[in-house]
């Protein structure tokens, strides 16, 4: 019987002993991320364990002992971990770093007048915030806040496309052109008109361009300087026209429309720098809707891809000069 007391209190000591140093042994807390550098709206998982804690807190909040949470920092974030037992604690904690974007472009865009008559010319004005710049298709590309003249020979919707390091912001403004007779601007009869386009018809090429290419090729700017030549004589110098950009069948419909207004505008852009006034010039993309090749060939062999992938030269009106030749001084 007197064994078995001893072996009691000598377990019970043992006991005691545990729980007490169990009690006095210093916490233990562990703390790790998933990402250390994410970009703003990002998540990022914060996990943890603790030892011989009684107490665990993160970032101020009472968690569990152990577990994950996910977070969405929209600034650089210290995670912090602290157990604690008694006076005694441990602490762990990790940084993540945000990247924070920069905010999205604004631009508005106005057309001053709003309607006009065909030869008339309208204003567009535009302003744009946290924007490097302006892009219009047609027109080109500009500074944040601008304005640049139009002279439209149909109704026609702008789109003023603001970049910056945000992303991009659109903005459209109409021009409505009346159609009136006195579209001419210098009341030549049906008969003048007829001579003009026979004329510009036999002297007016189209221009040829390499696959999935927008590039003036040798022969392309040869023919755009025969074109200019012709444009720029004096009874041709009323003449308005337009230019379709072609495409052959291939890719898709989108691709194709932004490809033959590249092609357009490339030619557009050579005759300009010739000297042919641009309000002269309107420019369209055809894509692949008028495509009728089936197979590789020369430009001269109808149907052909080559064939399809083009700019056209299409006759509007003539009339007088858009511009008066300045005085001689």
């Amino acid at each position: 019987m007197k064994e078995i007391i001893k072996r009691l209190v000598l377990f019970g000591s043992v006991a005691l002993f545990v729980i007490g140093f169990s009690a006095c042994a210093k916490p233990k807390a562990e703390l790790s991320v998933s990402k250390t550098q994410v970009k703003q709206g990002e998540s990022v998982s914060v996990n943890w364990k603790t030892q011989n804690s009684k107490e665990v807190l993160l970032n101020g909040q009472k968690v569990a002992k152990t577990g994950t949470q996910v977070f969405q920092p929209a600034q650089t974030t210290t995670y912090q971990l602290v157990g604690k037992s008694g006076s005694k604690e441990a602490k762990d904690n990790k940084t993540v770093t945000v990247e924070v974007l920069a905010a999205s472009p604004t631009i508005t865009l106005t057309a001053d007048p709003g309607a006009i008559n065909g030869g008339e010319k309208a204003t567009l004005r535009w302003s744009s915030q946290r924007a490097d710049k302006v892009e219009i298709p047609g027109l080109g590309s500009f500074g944040p806040s601008g304005e640049t003249t139009v002279s439209p020979l149909k109704s026609t919707t702008y789109t003023a496309t603001a970049k910056g390091q945000g992303g991009d912001a659109t903005a459209s403004a109409r021009v409505t052109v009346s159609e009136t007779s006195g579209n001419n601007t210098g009341g030549n009869t049906g008969g003048d008109d007829a001579n003009l386009k026979r004329d510009f018809d036999a002297n007016v090429k189209s221009i040829y361009f390499e696959f999935d290419q927008s590039t003036l090729r040798g022969d392309a700017k040869q023919t755009l300087d025969g074109n200019s030549n012709f444009l720029l004589q004096q009874k041709n110098k009323g003449i308005i026209f337009r230019i379709e950009g072609n495409c052959d069948p291939r890719g898709s419909e989108e691709y194709n429309l932004a490809l033959g207004d590249k092609r357009a505008n490339e030619a557009k852009t050579y005759l300009v720098s010739k000297g042919v006034d641009p309000s002269r010039m309107d420019v369209v993309s055809n894509g692949k809707r008028n495509a009728a090749g089936s197979a590789e060939g020369s430009p001269t062999a109808v149907p052909s891809w080559a064939h399809d992938r083009r700019a056209d030269f299409v006759f509007i009106r003539g009339g007088n000069q858009l511009r008066p030749e300045p005085a001689e001084k």
